[in-house]
Order: structure tokens, then sequence, then C-alpha cells
């Protein structure tokens, strides 16, 4: 593939991120990321960390945790220690 390829196959993903990050609520990206994981692997408990989350969704640890446990405290997902195991698909899903 030519440089020149890659290079604006790099700049799309990066406008892409971009218009994410600016455009959606942490909120949206979090319900959108822990579906399409769930999705992936099959399951409806993810195991990862805080800080491996935030870093997929470009956000800050800190604000993911915020975010999990106010999704935790409205009944979307159940909090334990390195799994999260979504509870309302359909709300999460109205979320994003």
């Amino acid at each position: 593939m030519p440089l020149s390829a890659i290079m604006k196959k790099g700049r799309s993903y990066t406008a892409a991120t971009t218009n994410e990050i600016m455009f959606k609520g942490l909120d949206r990206r979090l319900a959108e990321f822990l579906l399409t994981e769930a999705e992936r692997t099959g399951s409806d408990t993810i195991r990862m960390t805080h800080e491996q989350i935030a870093q997929h969704i470009s956000s800050a640890r800190e604000a993911v945790a915020r975010m999990l446990k106010s999704f935790s405290e409205d009944g979307l997902v159940e909090l334990k220690r390195g799994a999260i195991t979504l509870r309302d698909k359909n709300r999460l899903i109205r979320l994003k």
C-alpha cells in the first residue's frame, strides 16, 4: 500500500475519532463501547479495567469510573472488580 494511502487512512480515522469525542457525550460513547464489546465477545460481562475502557473511548479513567458508577446506580450495569455486566441493554441502546 502506498504511503499516501496509509496517511489518508490515518487522517480519516483521526477525523472520525475527533468527531466522536466532540459530538458524542461520554455517556453515549461509553454505552456504545459497552454494547459493541459485549457483541464482539458474545458475553454481557466485560472484563476490562476502567483505564482500558478510557483508552478505547478517548477519555480519562476517572471520568469513566464516575460514569460507570452512575450507570450502576441507574441499573444499567453491575460493577464487580475487573468486570462490568450489562443489566439493561435496551436503555444502553437508547443512550447511544
